[in-house]
């Protein structure tokens, strides 16, 4: 896996002077690793998401990103920009905003048109006479006549309509509504910005996150990770050569072991790849009864290539796999399936179980000696595949036709 060609191949030099190199190479790892190590314990390497609201998964969620929006729209808000976000609001299209009126912010605010269909507006924000309507997107786009309706239910209070997208209105980004104005959620950034010092964790929280996800370069973060990279970039990109070439080598063997199977195993099961998960390499044996619903059952191998990036081994896995249940760890049918298949699993080693990720039962296929033995890689894999099929098939055909 690491040469391009089989050491025997070489001559007595060429394999002597291969040898120091990946001597050389392990030297240089355990030096970078130990450098990596004081950069994490130092704090300033850092990866994954960078706000809270990234954290939990809000960062793109229209309403959530809303409801942020009303928070510090309200002068009185514990954010602690006062009255900031929103006079820049009415400052922005020209609208008089006296500092001494209430303001009002209502979320979801329903109106109704003359048949009685219910048109909830994203976000009201009143003072002083002024009315500001604002029909915020994220990745959606309008619906139907949705911005006409609500453009016709307040037109009593002469609401200036706003129409508030992550890329603006234009060439590069949705059509505008006749008669709303445009706003992009970078303009909500800059209305924020720059905060005060005694700006709440939670308003730094939702500029942050606009800044990344909006189009604004974001808060000054020191980037180790990219200074490190750059330090090492000749050793690190002559490593992603490897992991690439690693890559290909485990990709064909798992491939070679799906093409050999038992011609016999092949002409009683479905058979063929899982064209749905082109990042994850996935061959499935089936049979057409073994669906209940929308539960689908297979005897599958898989390997992810990404987990080479990880501490996880890279070796690929084979099991049961069950598809489109969407929470398959609440779905009753696949309980009692990973409960009866418990003993038959058992025997053949397969003691996985994430049955939330749709693995009932699964055990990891490795080579068998040395890692470097992608022939035994075949084998195991094949192997794996042909005893699963010959002790489930029949346990899977009780399960589906009880």
């Amino acid at each position: 896996m690491i040469a391009d060609e089989p050491w025997p191949d070489k001559s007595a030099a060429d394999c002597k002077a291969a040898r120091t190199q990946v001597g050389h190479w392990e030297t240089h790892l355990s030096a970078l690793a130990s450098e990596a190590a004081a950069i994490k314990a130092a704090g300033q390497w850092r990866t994954g998401p960078r706000t809270l609201l990234a954290v939990l998964g809000m960062h793109e969620l229209e309403r959530k990103l809303v409801t942020c929006l009303a928070w510090v729209l309200r002068p009185e808000g514990h954010h602690g920009l006062g009255n900031r976000v929103v006079k820049a609001l009415f400052e922005r299209f020209g609208l008089p905003f006296d500092p001494t009126a209430q303001v009002r912010v209502t979320r979801e605010e329903p109106r109704f048109t003359s048949d009685g269909k219910r048109t909830p507006a994203d976000l009201i924000v009143r003072a002083g006479g002024v009315c500001v309507l604002i029909e915020a997107k994220v990745n959606a786009k309008q619906h139907g006549d949705q911005c006409a309706r609500l453009a016709r239910l307040w037109a009593d209070e002469k609401a200036t309509l706003v129409y508030l997208t992550r890329e603006g209105t234009g060439p590069n980004g949705p059509p505008s509504p006749a008669g709303w104005k445009p706003l992009t959620w970078r303009h909500i950034a800059g209305f924020m910005t720059r905060l005060p010092n005694d700006a709440s964790a939670g308003a730094r929280d939702f500029l942050e996150t606009l800044q990344l996800l909006y189009g604004s370069e974001g808060p000054s973060m020191l980037d180790e990770k990219t200074k490190f990279y750059m330090r090492h970039w000749q050793l690190l990109s002559e490593w992603a050569a490897l992991r690439d070439g690693a890559t290909r080598e485990i990709t064909a063997a798992v491939h070679t072991a799906a093409g050999s199977l038992d011609a016999t195993l092949l002409a009683e099961a479905e058979h063929g790849w899982d064209m749905d998960l082109a990042s994850h390499p996935t061959f499935e044996l089936r049979r057409p009864s073994w669906q209940r619903g929308e539960v689908h059952a297979a005897i599958a191998l898989q390997w992810k290539p990404a987990e080479l990036l990880t501490d996880a081994d890279p070796w690929p896995y084979v099991g049961v796999r069950v598809k489109k249940p969407k929470h398959p760890e609440r779905h009753a049918f696949v309980k009692t399936m990973t409960e009866q298949l418990e003993t038959y699993a058992s025997r053949l080693g397969w003691s996985g179980s994430q049955i939330e990720t749709g693995w009932l039962w699964w055990r990891q296929v490795a080579p068998t000696g040395a890692e470097d033995d992608l022939d035994s890689l075949t084998v195991e894999c094949r192997t794996a595949l042909e005893a699963g099929w010959q002790n489930l098939r029949s346990p899977l055909d009780d399960l589906f036709a009880a």
